[in-house]
Parts: structure tokens; C-alpha cells; sequence
């Protein structure tokens, strides 16, 4: 009962307030147009409610009606803030966010409004590590809190996220981490001979992350996982850029330069031009369609394949072949 007595005083009091400034607002509409200082030619003209521009308001954490109802009089949105508490009390409180409402809004509108939070879209792109995906979670404003502790790598898988404004990056980087896992095991669940090579669930997660750093085109994944486990079924080396790359820059950020002979000879159980199989850990968060690569590879007799220059890949059964692909890359680097 104290309680409720207090919240009423509370409201009772604010309402005071918004009282005593509409009475001051009505007072000073009754004196004659003779003695006000601004001609009738500057008065404000009040536009249609449809043609109105935006306004854009901030509910910040844990705020109040009482607060919610200020910050609307003050942006000039509200004209009737008890009627506004009194539609709203039933709410107890509206989530935090960026609000577009209008000028001069009626208190059920604002309401209507306020009671259907914004919704943020947030895509991670595939292939990142987990550190440049905290560091991209970080520069989003409208989320909270900090991450103290990586996650593992490969754990979050890269997709499209819908957040409110205030949630934690913790339980962003939670949902990324539950999604993986149900992902991965979903693919792995399914009957195919490429089991027999990777082994196991994380040899499929870290393989598909290296497919994933191969090639930035969709179609030719199957293709690159059909090469690397046919170098998987031959005892050869996958021999991939990007785990030397990772070798070199621990997953903490791109390296930022040509991949060079001293980065190939890196000792590392990552770098798979110095050790066989697959490495231990993923170098990248994968997307779905690269778990599934490995799952439902081309069937393919190729071993080997490098850049072509656009953006794809040449494709080699012999080395002799890949050799000619290769020199064919280096003379177009060269010209550029």
C-alpha cells in the first residue's frame, strides 16, 4: 500500500507540474494580442499530423513513465502528458531506444508508438575471427556492456541478428554462439563420406573456416572443400594462405600484406603448408554454406587452385597445370 501511495504522490506532483505550465500557457493566450510582443504574422503554424517532420526521442535504460513523459513534453510531442500516464500506467514502461514520433502527437499515438520498440539489423560477415567480430560488436551504439573474454574461435556463427537497442554485446555474442552450435550439429548429422577424413565436429568447423578465408564466392566453395579433401585423402598437405596468415597474426587482425615465403615456413600446428591434416583450431568464423561444403563437396579429381585474378579461382588436376596457373597470377601482378 506505501507503495502505491508513493507512486501516486509521484505522479500527482509531476502532473502539478504539467499543470501549472499549461495554465501559464493558457494565461498568456488570454491577453490581448495588443500587448504581446509577437505579431499575429509569427505565430506558429501547426501542420497536419501526417505532413509533420519527425522527431527523433531517446529512451534511455530503465526509465520511467514520469521520465518517458518529460522527455516527450520537453521534445514537444506531447500536449496532454496525464492523459498519456494515465493510457500508459498499464505498460509500467516502454524499452529503451531511439523513437521517431511527431509534433504534437495525441497521447494513444505516442503510445501505439512507444509500445513497438525498433528493431536493429545486425549482419556479421562470414570469414571473420572472433576478435574482429568483438571489435565490430563494440563500435555498435546501440548496444551495452563490454566482452571481456573471447569466445572461442570459430564458435560464432556469421549471420543476420535482430537486437534491441540496449542489449548487451554478451548476450549477442551468447545467441551467435548457441546458433553455431545447432548449426554445426545439424550439418553434422547428416550422412556423408567426408566424415571418414575430417574426423569429427570440429574438423568440419575448422575446415569449412578455411574454406570460408579461400574464397569470397558462394559457388565455388563446394568446389575448394572437393580439392582440400582430396589432398586430405592423398596424405598431402592442404597447404592454404590463409592458415599461414593466421599463424603469423594469431586471429587478432587481417595482416594487412602480401602473404611472403617467410610467413609459408612459420612453425605452427595452424600453418598447414608446415604441418599435415587438419589444424587443431578454425581460423575463421564459417557460414552455414561452408559447413555444408564440406559436407556435400564437388566431386572433383582436382588438388590444386590459385587466384585468376577476378575474384575466383583456376582450378588444377596435375601440377604441372597449377604450375602454368600460377605463372599466368604472378605476370597479371606484376602488370598492376
Amino acid at each position: 500500500m506505501c507503495i502505491k501511495v508513493f507512486i501516486f504522490s509521484l505522479l500527482l506532483s509531476t502532473l502539478c507540474v504539467f499543470i501549472i505550465d499549461a495554465n501559464t500557457a493558457q494565461m498568456q493566450a488570454m491577453i490581448p494580442s495588443s500587448t504581446q510582443k509577437t505579431s499575429s504574422s509569427l505565430q506558429p503554424i501547426l501542420l497536419p499530423p501526417t505532413i509533420r517532420p519527425p522527431v527523433q526521442i531517446l529512451i534511455p535504460p530503465s526509465s520511467n513513465l514520469i521520465e518517458i513523459a518529460r522527455r516527450l513534453v520537453n521534445k514537444g510531442v506531447l500536449t496532454n502528458p496525464w492523459m498519456f500516464l494515465t493510457q500508459a500506467f498499464r505498460y509500467g514502461s516502454f524499452k529503451p531506444g531511439i523513437y521517431k514520433l511527431r509534433l504534437n502527437m495525441d497521447a494513444s499515438s505516442a503510445i501505439e508508438t512507444l509500445a513497438n520498440p525498433p528493431i536493429y539489423k545486425l549482419t556479421i560477415p562470414k570469414g571473420l575471427t572472433v576478435a574482429e567480430i568483438t571489435r565490430y560488436l563494440n563500435k555498435q551504439s546501440f548496444l551495452m556492456g563490454g566482452i571481456f573474454t573471447l569466445p572461442l574461435e570459430g564458435s560464432l556463427l556469421p549471420e543476420t541478428y535482430r537486437v534491441s537497442y540496449g542489449d548487451s554485446r554478451i548476450t549477442v555474442l551468447k545467441r551467435m554462439e548457441d546458433a553455431m552450435s545447432k548449426t554445426l550439429k545439424e550439418v553434422w548429422e547428416k550422412p556423408s563420406p567426408t566424415k571418414e577424413l575430417i574426423g569429427s565436429e570440429m574438423g568440419l568447423l575448422t575446415l569449412a573456416s578455411i574454406i570460408e578465408k579461400e574464397t569470397g564466392r558462394p559457388a565455388e566453395r563446394p568446389h575448394i572443400a572437393g580439392v582440400f579433401l582430396n589432398r586430405l585423402a592423398k596424405k598431402m598437405r592442404l597447404q592454404s594462405d590463409p592458415t599461414a596468415s593466421y599463424a603469423v597474426t594469431g586471429g587478432k587482425q587481417p595482416l594487412g600484406r602480401p602473404i611472403t615465403k617467410a610467413d609459408l615456413a612459420v612453425n605452427s600446428p595452424i600453418n598447414t603448408y608446415v604441418t599435415a591434416g587438419i589444424p587443431p583450431q578454425p581460423i575463421a568464423c564459417p557460414g552455414k554454406a561452408a559447413l555444408i561444403a564440406v559436407m556435400e563437396p564437388l566431386r572433383t579429381q582436382n588438388l590444386y587452385f590459385v587466384a585468376d585474378g577476378t575474384g575466383g579461382h583456376q582450378f588444377s588436376e596435375t601440377l604441372d597445370q597449377h604450375n602454368m596457373h600460377v605463372k599466368k597470377w604472378r605476370k597479371l601482378q606484376k602488370s598492376k
